[in-house]
């Protein structure tokens, strides 16, 4: 798989990364906390229900599981309250995914290939600068941080990606989109970019072989498991 993941690099201009169990094992704290919040506000789901129906989308899913179950409109009172109560989580949990920083990670290897990359989130701009705070990765994506807050529709829309690479200054198929969910392989192959699935997050510890599967099957070209291979393939001859 490396030999067929360093060809695709060799198209590549920019990478897409999805944060949110690609950047942080985030994940299994985000879920944990919607199925608080989705009981606080009398519409609760259990904790696979909340992954298989929220996994890779926007705010605006959970919020309308609120709106149909109890007929209220809690978009004001929302985020401010699954903030509070993440954030806090993020304090004491929060980390990054391995391989990622440092001399020999992916990010070092794609500054050295001369790649472009950015951030491409279906969060909202508060949960991404708290992410970047809490775990340092700030400093790499400083001013090339893209999220769902930004466009009319989020994942599986293609809108988000193909927004990011506008910012950035490329095309569709100059892009490879990192990504662990089927909503977000999805919107990446609507956006006519090249996909590559990430399932070695945290939140699929226990699965990681289905979850490949759902990613092929979303469209993704390559799985992997680990950043390494990245790593690897960016820095091959």
């Amino acid at each position: 798989m490396p030999d067929t993941i360093q060809k695709l690099f060799e198209t590549c201009d920019i990478v897409l990364f999805d944060c949110d169990g690609v950047l942080v094992n985030s994940e299994p704290i985000s879920l944990a906390t919607l199925v608080d919040v989705l009981d606080h506000f009398g519409a609760p789901l259990t904790l696979s229900e909340v992954a298989a129906r929220f996994t890779g989308r926007s705010s605006a899913a959970p919020i309308d599981h609120i709106r149909t179950v109890t007929g209220r409109d809690v978009r004001d009172q929302f985020k401010a309250y699954y903030n509070n109560l993440l954030f806090a989580r993020y304090d004491r949990e929060l980390t990054k995914i391995d391989g990622l920083d440092g001399d020999n990670g992916v990010l070092a290897a794609l500054e050295k290939r001369g790649i472009a990359f950015c951030i491409s989130s279906s969060s909202s701009l508060d949960r991404l600068k708290k992410t970047m705070e809490v775990t340092g990765l700030g400093p790499w994506f400083a001013g090339r941080i893209y999220s769902a807050d930004f466009v009319a529709n989020g994942k599986p829309a293609p809108d988000l990606f193909l927004y990011a690479a506008d910012q950035m200054g490329y095309a569709p198929k100059q892009a490879i989109v990192i990504e662990d969910s089927v909503a977000g392989v999805t919107a990446a192959v609507a956006a006519g970019m090249k996909c590559i699935g990430f399932v070695g997050g945290a939140h699929y510890d226990d699965d990681q072989d289905g979850a490949a599967a759902r990613l092929y099957d979303a469209g993704a070209d390559h799985v992997i498991t680990d950043m390494a291979v990245l790593s690897a393939a960016l820095s091959a001859n």
